[in-house]
């Protein structure tokens, strides 16, 4: 099975001591995390928490004082709640997938059930085990377990201690509620998440290489080739810094580009554990002759930057679900007097809205048949003409187009509903997902249930899509923003979203859906940064920049990763500043934001949307 199918259920437990014979659970926790649908292939996470589940179990023994200072939980706290065997249906269904999670996981005919993954989770996995036996029942997960601590100490090498509070550290994760069931698991899933990325970046495809790589032999225990010491040597001089990193063979070919938050730490990745299986890994390894790396300044300019790398050098050991696939996009002909929506693969310099890109022709369609139903836009292409002697079609018997072929609809009436339809692809996922569950229960309200039904399925695949990063954005044409990233640091290095001491900020141009500039700006900035934005606006949104630049393979390749990006940043404390027609007016938001991040200094700004 392939990692990208593959599915996981993360479980903590709390217990009234270590021995699985002698003590009983007093709370469970498990987190299913989600796979990247099947049309967003390729590096770059999607894996998410999607369900999850929690209860304090009265373990029907005393629980000792020092178990209580270690998790808070008391005696008082688990009288008269659920025994086990009252949570063990609900165990069995994590376990077993849900039914409308197997019904989708069936219709991409990916069979088997989830991983059941923990940090130590033999710990788990044997009180669980001896639970089942206590109910009379066996516990028999339908794959081998994940440990995410053996996986640390595979990956995170340079890492000393590889417990849960050290890994969330070292990523970022923050947990409020450390040592319980819920809080671990939680932060176990999102660890886990950076390793499935990680091992994707390495070129790891398989679930079973997967969890084979946990039990990996560390690098220590070989001897040691001249080639690989000296490589060794060479990592040690990497920065600390996002970057893009090519591999090579001793005949100069490409064999191997990847991208890295820490270059230094990420290549040195991949001499920690030993190459004696027959992976791509192991293969890669033994023939590399030469790493190089470009320094980046931002891990979406090495995103961006690897992506052109690999296209540009195809190289051997990267996956070739990474070179250009085919996108779909929207059009919106708003240079005809009725417009049309209609789908393309590539947009062109003509001056209508585009709306994309959607890595699958599935996931534009989801929301094409929610518009068509939603809009009453025209769908009769070139045969389109005016005049009173038109007979409308049948979309107009069916009430989803008001004809203005045949002069029952004047321009203005339908232009306000091309506003409208503009105005919902701008909305953003929370706002498209609001208004297909509205169009759904209003169906309900009429008693058109058939209608209801069908919405019901279009909203399912929306969620889908949308949880995947594959969001509808708003016309790229017209897609002008500023986005501003807190970085936030932690004894020197970056650590994302969690708290840290000093700060600096991201500072990204986006024209036309396309990176222009970026920049990282301190405290030092904050007396010229009027100044500067007012120039930097001038220059990138000014009238001699309104004309939307050819959007070709790799243009429509980028405006995919941006995108994505844009999206996972904004639920990590970005924020995403609108630049409208009157450019001028957005100088002030974008120093007042400025300032706000740069006075932030426990990493909470709340993520925020501007629209200036």
């Amino acid at each position: 099975m392939l990692l990208r199918d593959a599915s996981f259920v993360v479980v903590d437990v709390e217990t009234t001591g270590l021995s699985a014979a002698n003590n009983r659970i007093t709370e469970i926790a498990l987190v299913r995390l989600a796979p990247p649908p099947a049309e967003r292939s390729g590096v770059g996470g999607g894996w998410e928490v999607v369900e999850s589940f929690q209860s304090l179990i009265n373990p029907e023994q005393y629980i000792p004082p020092f178990i209580t200072r270690h998790t808070g939980i008391t005696n008082a706290m688990v009288y008269g709640k659920p025994k086990f065997c009252d949570v063990v249906p609900e165990i069995q269904r994590f376990l077993t997938n849900s039914p409308s999670y197997e019904a989708e996981r069936n219709r991409r005919g990916l069979g088997g059930g989830p991983v059941l993954a923990g940090h130590n989770v033999k710990f788990d996995h044997g009180f669980l085990t001896e639970s089942f036996i206590r109910v009379g029942q066996r516990f028999q997960p339908a794959h081998d377990t994940l440990c995410t601590c053996r996986l640390a100490r595979r990956l995170l090498p340079q890492l000393r201690s590889k417990s849960l509070a050290s890994v969330q550290a070292h990523f970022g994760i923050r947990n409020s509620r450390q040592h319980r069931a819920l809080g671990d698991a939680e932060a176990t899933a999102k660890i886990l998440a950076h390793f499935i990325e990680l091992a994707q970046e390495m070129e790891i495809e398989t679930l079973e290489d997967f969890l084979r790589l946990q039990f990996a032999k560390p690098n220590y225990a070989q001897r040691k080739t001249k080639r690989e010491l000296s490589l060794r040597e060479k990592v040690r001089l990497f920065p600390d810094r996002p970057g893009v990193y090519t591999m090579f063979h001793a005949d100069g070919t490409a064999l191997y580009v990847g991208k890295a938050k820490n270059l230094r730490e990420r290549v040195a990745s991949y001499f920690a554990h030993s190459h004696t299986d027959g992976t791509k890994l192991t293969q890669l390894m033994r023939i590399a002759k030469d790493i190089i790396y470009e320094e980046t300044g931002s891990e979406l300019s090495a995103l961006l930057l690897e992506s052109r790398k690999i296209k540009e050098l195809h190289p051997r050991f990267n996956s070739m679900e990474r070179r250009y696939k085919p996108q779909s996009f929207l059009r919106l002909d708003v240079q005809n007097d009725f417009p049309e929506l209609t789908f393309i693969r590539e947009p062109a310099p003509d001056g209508a809205e585009y709306f994309g890109p959607f890595k699958s022709r599935d996931a534009a369609e989801a929301l094409m048949e929610i518009l068509d139903r939603a809009f009453k836009l025209r769908k009769c292409g070139e045969k389109f003409r005016i005049g009173a002697d038109v007979k409308p079609c049948i979309y107009y018997e069916m009430h989803r187009c008001d004809a203005p072929c045949a002069l029952l609809q004047s321009k203005e009436e339908y232009r306000k509903e091309v506003t409208r339809l503009q105005e919902f692809l701008a909305a953003g996922d929370e706002g498209i997902l609001a208004h297909a569950e509205r169009l759904m229960r209003e169906a309900a309200d009429r008693l058109d249930f058939e209608e209801a039904e069908f919405f019901k399925r279009r909203l399912f695949e929306l969620r889908r899509v949308l949880g995947s990063g594959e969001r509808p954005s708003a016309s790229f044409s017209s897609n002008d923003f500023v986005i501003l990233n807190p970085l936030l640091f932690k004894e020197g290095r970056i650590v994302g979203d969690a708290g840290g001491g000093h700060e600096e900020c991201e500072v990204y141009f986006v024209r036309f859906g396309q990176l222009m500039k970026q920049m990282v700006l301190g405290a030092g900035h904050l007396a010229i940064a009027e100044q500067w934005f007012a120039r930097q606006l001038r220059l990138y949104y000014g009238p001699t920049s309104a004309i939307p630049p050819t959007a070709g393979k790799p243009e429509i390749d980028e405006m995919r990763i941006l995108s994505k990006w844009v999206e996972e940043s904004r639920k990590k404390g970005s924020q995403i500043i609108y630049i409208e027609q009157n450019w001028e007016l957005s100088t002030e938001k974008l120093v007042g934001s400025l300032q706000e991040i740069l006075k932030t200094t426990n990493g909470e700004t709340t993520a925020n949307e501007v629209h200036a």
